[in-house]
C-alpha cells in the first residue's frame, strides 16, 4: 500500500527554519561561553574554580 505525501516549503518557511537553527546555535554558544569556567572546573583535577562577584 503506497501513500503519496505532497509537501511544499515556501521560501518564508525555509527562512524561518534556518533562523530557528541559527538562533539555537547562537544560544548554545552564549550559554557555553557564560558557563565555560564551571564546565572546565568539573573536569580539571584538584583546581578550584574562582567565582567573580
Amino acid at each position: 500500500m503506497e501513500t503519496e505525501v505532497f509537501a511544499y516549503l515556501d521560501p518564508g518557511s525555509g527562512s524561518m527554519i534556518i533562523q530557528i537553527l541559527v538562533g539555537g546555535l547562537a544560544a548554545v554558544g552564549v550559554t557555553m561561553k557564560l558557563y565555560w569556567r564551571r564546565i572546565t572546573g568539573i573536569f580539571s583535577r584538584g583546581k578550584k574554580v574562582e567565582e567573580k562577584s
